[in-house]
């Protein structure tokens, strides 16, 4: 920086730079030898710029001054996004309760009331089998009539033999007041549509009660019930009037054709090989699980299989109702033809409530495990491209329910009746099984985001 200093013979105001401080130099003006004291302290650059404009235009030049640097390229601002005011973290006593996702406890076991169902089942099974032989009954019954009415009775029963015409409905349904001594019902009743439509709304009004939280449309189950009831059981009853016709028939090739004929042969086989009386206990309990626990469980399945070859679905409990409503529906049915065709005019008031509650709590039993084992393996359902492919996935799901089916059905056969009332417990064990089951998962689960949730309030408040 220069050093101001003034000539004390002349007077000039002179500069001299800092290098030559305390060296003596001469005047430029006057040649008087001059001491060029320290350089005074600059406090600012405004001071220096003041010094520098004091110096005359004949005084030494100052040493040229370093290059500027290169000033930096101006870089464009972000624009900062404006969002108003920040909230401070809300109190966590502010905040609504932490709430699992689980049903209540109520609604988790509600299930377990389907064990009621089956208390008709057991006192059917468990009494002592003190009825009187049809026959007798009916020749009681003809007793008990005044003779114009036996006489009535004789003439018809000739008629219809003759004429090839006599079955059961004759049999039955010409005895005095239709029925035999002990029958609930004339053999011409049509209280069968009443007690399908009773049936039919306490089980729907139960699964409306289980499907409590939305996990289930009130409407979807009516549908799939209706639609196993109707579609279903048609579809039944055409197979195995097929399985029948096949009887005594032979067709060879390698169409689609015959081979439908020969699964229709094998079922025909599968129900004689069942209802055949002469046969042993294994055979019945074959003929009884290929023949009518196959067929059945695969048709209530239907509505199930449709659903999930659709789309992926991870509702449980939907696809549990959804079973449950198909299997009930197909068992109300069930009781409306076994009613018309067996009960009317013969059975008393035990053997209905035993059809239209035990039974029907029976199928929609085996029906919900086998959609519970849908839903939990969907994914065979989904990789099928063919229909072919369903084959074998169908029968993963329905193979525990179609033995346990078929062992009921040929214990009752062998009079066996306590064993098939520990089946039918083991059929509601099976279904309690895999509902705790996937209730022990979902736990798990709403544990885990419970937690997750609780730590982020926490963490969020603090």
């Amino acid at each position: 920086m220069p050093i101001s200093l003034q000539c004390p013979a002349c007077g000039r105001r002179l500069k001299a730079n800092d290098a030559l401080a305390g060296r003596r130099l001469p005047c430029p003006a006057c040649k008087t030898e001059i001491e060029v004291p320290a350089a005074p302290p600059v406090e600012d650059a405004a001071a220096a710029l003041l010094l520098a404009g004091d110096e005359p235009a004949d005084s030494a030049p100052p040493p040229p001054a370093p290059a500027p640097a290169p000033e930096p390229k101006p870089v464009p601002a972000t624009p900062i996004a404006r969002r108003g005011p920040v909230k401070p973290p809300t109190p966590v006593a502010a905040l609504p309760p932490l709430k699992s996702a689980e049903p209540p406890l109520w609604l988790r076991h509600l299930h377990w009331l389907l064990m009621l169902a089956l208390i008709p089942l057991a006192v059917s099974l468990l009494r002592k089998g003190d009825d009187a032989d049809i026959f007798d009954r009916i020749n009681e019954t003809i007793e008990s009539a005044p003779p114009e009415a036996q006489a009535r009775y004789e003439r018809t029963l000739e008629a219809k033999a003759k004429s090839g015409d006599l079955d059961l409905d004759v049999f039955i349904g010409e005895l005095p007041g239709g029925r035999v001594k002990g029958a609930a019902l004339s053999r011409h009743s049509h209280w069968h549509w009443a007690m399908a439509l009773g049936a039919a709304a306490l089980f729907l009004g139960f699964f409306v009660l289980l499907s409590t939280g939305g996990v289930a449309d009130a409407r979807h189950l009516l549908a799939v019930g209706l639609f196993t009831g109707t579609i279903g059981i048609l579809f039944l009853v055409i197979v195995q009037a097929l399985a029948n016709w096949t009887h005594g028939r032979v067709i060879v090739g390698g169409s689609i054709v015959v081979i439908l004929f020969w699964i229709a042969k094998l079922i025909g086989l599968s129900y004689q090989a069942a209802l055949d009386p002469d046969n042993g206990f294994w055979v019945s309990f074959i003929g009884f699980t290929l023949g009518v626990g196959l067929l059945e469980e695969v048709v209530k399945a239907v509505p199930v299989l449709w659903r999930y070859c659709r789309e992926a679905d991870d509702n449980w409990r939907g696809a549990f109702l959804w079973g449950l409503a198909s299997g009930a529906g197909f068992g109300v049915a069930e009781g409306v033809i076994y009613s018309v065709n067996l009960y009317h005019g013969i059975e008393g008031p035990g053997t209905y409530i035993v059809r239209f509650v035990s039974c029907v709590a029976l199928h929609a039993l085996w029906t919900g495990s086998v959609a519970i084992a849908i839903q939990q393996r969907q994914g065979l359902l989904q990789k099928a491209e063919k229909w072919h492919d369903l084959v074998a996935p169908t029968l993963v799901y329905v193979w525990v329910p179609m033995v346990l089916h078929g062992l009921y059905d040929t214990l009752l056969k062998k009079d066996m009746s306590g064993w098939a009332l520990l089946v039918a417990l083991a059929s509601f064990g099976y279904l309690a099984f895999q509902v705790s089951r996937l209730h022990g998962a979902d736990d798990r689960e709403a544990t885990a985001e419970f937690l997750k949730e609780y730590k982020r309030r926490r963490q969020g408040s603090a």
